[in-house]
């Protein structure tokens, strides 16, 4: 190679080096892992199209693998098997660089249910915690093999890309309770706190609602503790499921939780309480061959600019225990009498 090719060879490693710090700076700052995959999925569309591309993510607590497949870059219902995904995991253990598909079978073994995706390059997603996933790129749908340059690109922007989800990944994990993938309570009160202040600003409604398993004690000492967190995480799944995205759910401990459902009167709050109450009750919790049923009661108070979170809180408890005391499985909204609406008068809130 003459002098001329190679400071034009020079030139482009420059330029693609100067557009990988773009691309990772701006890849980082994104604030949720799926702006991530579709950004990183615009970058690859700019070079060329994979026939597959899959993002196997691993959070660092818990045992569930999030999986993002595309054919052609469009959703596809495909997932990577479990098993595979285990054993590649162990081959990047000792390997801190992407691999061709075809090194890594030739080293570990057939793949049955991954060759069907004809996978070419697979790289790792590593952090300071260690794999956080793997990405599978398929064949070009045109074109030859990926050049160097097209490799180097994916690998070094699959590293910030582990970088950006790990970052995610454990302020996820700080913000919710690891049973139950709800808010906790630290990140609960913030949020109440922060609609507090909004409602006193914009003069807005939203409402509290504190929910209780109703005999909780006397179903685990009937099943067991085993049998008690899967109908947490069942009633977890359908609370999220029947709240809407603007709303925040909580575990507040044991067989608690809450939820602060934001422009929305008192109305509206009991009807959702109300709402809830009958999707739980027909709940049918299988385990062990069984087929589990519980109930909750509610207690719903309305946000009052002028009384702090924890204030507000004791109130939802007292409609909930209201509810407990009329018989459970019911919902109950907070009234303050006489005493409390003096206090707040002479207090001159």
């Amino acid at each position: 190679m003459g002098a001329i090719e190679s400071l034009e060879a020079l030139r482009k490693e420059n330029r693609e080096l100067d557009r990988l710090i773009s691309d990772a700076a701006t890849l980082v700052a994104l604030p949720t892992v799926s702006r991530m995959l579709d950004f990183v999925i615009d970058k690859v569309l700019e070079r060329f199209v994979p026939d597959f591309l899959a993002f196997v993510i691993e959070p660092p607590r818990g045992a569930r693998l999030s999986q993002f497949c595309y054919r052609n870059l469009k959703p596809s219902e495909e997932t990577i098997p479990l098993d595979a995904y285990a054993r590649i995991k162990d081959h990047f253990l000792s390997k801190p660089f992407s691999d061709r598909f075809e090194t890594i079978r030739h080293e570990t073994g057939d793949y049955p249910g991954l060759e069907a995706f004809s996978p070419e390059l697979v790289f790792p997603m590593r952090g300071i915690a260690g794999l956080y996933g793997i990405v599978v790129l398929g064949h070009k749908v045109v074109g030859d093999e990926y050049s160097d340059i097209e490799r180097m690109y994916i690998d070094r922007l699959t590293r910030f890309l582990a970088v950006g989800i790990q970052n995610g990944l454990h302020h996820q994990s700080s913000i919710t309770d690891a049973k139950t993938g709800l808010y906790n309570h630290e990140f609960f009160m913030r949020r109440l706190e922060e609609e507090l202040s909004r409602c006193d600003r914009v003069g807005s409604d939203a409402c509290v609602l504190m929910l209780d398993v109703d005999r909780f004690k006397r179903f685990n000492d009937s099943y067991g503790h085993l049998a008690g967190d899967a109908v947490l995480e069942s009633l977890a799944l359908a609370l999220k499921e029947a709240m809407r995205s603007e709303d925040s759910v909580a575990r507040f401990g044991g067989e608690e939780f809450c939820v602060l459902a934001v422009d929305c009167g008192a109305e509206a709050g009991m009807a959702m309480a109300e709402r809830i109450r009958a999707i739980i009750e027909a709940l049918r919790i299988e385990y062990n061959g069984r087929a589990l049923r519980i109930t909750v009661s509610i207690g719903v108070c309305m946000l009052d600019p002028r009384l702090k979170a924890k204030d507000l809180l004791d109130d939802a408890d007292k409609a909930l225990y209201a509810s407990k005391a009329g018989g459970r499985n019911r919902c109950t909204l907070f009234r303050p009498g006489f005493l409390g609406r003096a206090t707040l008068l002479r207090a001159g809130r």
